[in-house]
């Protein structure tokens, strides 16, 4: 008798635990719902200038209805977007208006690619559509842009991959636009004759510091990609063979004092290197990049720092040929494994490939040593 009651006990709760996770999953079904938007294949290449002043815009219907994500999470935001979407054979374009009702007020805060403040919108496209990745493309009020390689459901950004883009931006009575046209080359998908991409949409608004989004995303989510909005309509898109070659030179002039009997001291010094980067596209997912003679000369400078630690200082990596596809080496590892105190996210560091020879060789007072400044990747 003891055994049976205990039993049905226990079937109780195992009812209402399911009851409970179906009830939790309808409810929230039932609040975020997946939303979808439908493009069009344009014959006329409407002109980048941040205005809607071609024809083809008409050829696609605006979406609009974005939810605020902060700072009041799920409500009408307090100002509206829309955007629209147009592709061909070789560009995706996008329109985005961002209606202001005090554009007197609107941020437009001029800095560097990739670090800047202001009103902004974001455009993040999962063209794998793994649902693990996507590209990201944003523009501010003020016509500067960024971009970004996300991985791991979104949480993993690198923002050292500068694909090539066009965006141009304009501001009126009724708020700012910005208008992009977004090579196909330069984004990764897959051959299929039915595109389906994964879209989110986001705004920011300086003065408000209030984001809103197209796909509502319920925050502490576990990762974004995977709940984002598709894009539908691609069709036909056929593959881009691109080339790219980015050749480089770096010339080197020293003056310094001589010293007699040396011959590595003579007073000058003149070197000039030269490099090149390449990447052929053989499919629309599948891209060979190569490199020779890489150089730090051919990128932006690092900036100065001050170690006064035990350990080596970690910087970005801003080679070409180092970026491209470098989010595969970038994931948790067992957590157990502490490295200098803290969790390492990154098992490979192409920053070594270059940097000053950690070693010096042990000579007496009348021998004397060339030596290099950085170790060569051969």
């Amino acid at each position: 008798m003891k055994y049976s009651f205990l039993k049905r006990i226990f079937l109780c709760q195992i009812f209402i635990l399911l009851f409970t996770s179906s009830y939790a999953h309808s409810t929230d079904s039932t609040i975020v719902v997946k939303r979808t938007y439908h493009t069009a294949f344009t014959k006329t290449v409407p002109v980048i200038d941040g205005l809607m002043n071609d024809d083809c815009w008409n050829l696609v219907d605006w979406a609009s209805d974005f939810i605020q994500s902060q700072p009041v999470e799920n409500k009408p935001p307090s100002q509206q977007t829309a955007f629209k979407i147009l592709y061909d054979n070789d560009n995706l374009y996008m329109f985005v208006r961002c209606y202001d009702t005090e554009p007197d007020k609107i941020s437009k805060i001029m800095s560097r690619r990739d670090n800047f403040n202001g009103d902004m919108i974001f455009i993040e496209f999962d063209s794998h559509f793994d649902k693990q990745t996507d590209f990201l493309f944003s523009a501010s009020a003020s016509g500067a842009k960024s971009d970004a390689a996300i991985s791991n459901d979104g949480n993993n950004e690198d923002d050292n991959w500068n694909p090539i883009w066009y965006m141009k931006t304009s501001i009126d009575d009724k708020g700012w636009c910005a208008e992009m046209k977004i090579p196909l080359s330069q984004l990764r998908f897959d051959k299929n004759n039915e595109q389906i991409w994964g879209l989110q949409v986001t705004r920011a608004i300086y003065r408000l510091q209030e984001r809103s989004q197209w796909q509502y995303i319920p925050k502490g989510s576990p990762g974004v990609i995977h709940l984002f909005g598709e894009l539908q309509g691609i069709n036909n898109v056929k593959t881009k063979h691109q080339i790219e070659l980015m050749p480089y030179t770096v010339a080197r002039t020293e003056r310094f004092q001589k010293i007699n009997g040396d011959p590595f001291n003579t007073g000058k010094l003149s070197k000039i290197s030269a490099g090149l980067d390449g990447k052929i596209g053989l499919s629309n997912n599948f891209t060979l990049d190569f490199t020779i003679n890489p150089d730090f000369g051919q990128v932006e400078a690092d900036p100065s720092e001050v170690n006064l630690t035990a350990f080596e200082s970690y910087f970005s990596e801003k080679r070409p040929f180092f970026i491209e596809g470098q989010n595969i080496y970038q994931f948790m590892p067992d957590q157990t494994i502490v490295i200098h105190n803290m969790y390492s996210d990154n098992l490979f560091y192409s920053r070594r490939i270059g940097r000053y020879p950690q070693y010096y060789p042990s000579i007496g007072d009348s021998v004397h040593v060339k030596m290099p400044e950085s170790t060569t990747i051969l």
